[in-house]
């Protein structure tokens, strides 16, 4: 049990990028995704929070839809939302307003799919019973 091998840096792998064609705005578009780490993943909660203090309790919620728009955004390689030229094709600046805009077009059932294929790439696709399985591997 004091072998610690698994746990050295060089044996973790690098994360891949995946391809995936999904219907956005009526039609099948090539997207690339690759998955953000957990500690971009904290920066990106953190980034969503908003503390608040209700009768002297300090209050902390995390807006969700905007966490899942930056994370979008950032497990998106393909087509990369923090590009010029797409922004200033949709007459819009920044990466969120770009997802915005692009949202405007997209039946809401594409931006569901876009979201949980997201949510899978970054591994919260795994129910309880997955994870139990895994961990006894």
């Amino acid at each position: 049990m004091s072998n610690f091998q698994d746990f050295l840096m060089e044996s973790f792998d690098e994360v891949e990028v995946i391809e995936r064609t999904l219907k956005i705005g009526g039609k099948d578009r090539p997207m690339k995704f690759k998955p953000i780490s957990a500690a971009r993943g904290d920066e990106l909660r953190k980034k969503c929070r908003k503390v608040s203090v209700v009768k002297g309790q300090k209050m902390i919620e995390t807006d969700q839809d905007k966490y899942i728009a930056n994370l979008i955004i950032e497990t998106t390689v393909y087509p990369d939302f923090k590009s010029a030229e797409l922004q200033k094709s949709w007459g819009v600046i920044g990466a969120e307003e770009l997802l915005k805009a692009m949202k405007i077009k997209m039946v809401d059932g594409e931006y569901s799919v876009l979201t949980n294929l997201v949510s899978e790439v970054n591994g919260y696709d795994l129910s309880m019973q997955e994870l139990i399985e895994e961990a006894k591997n």
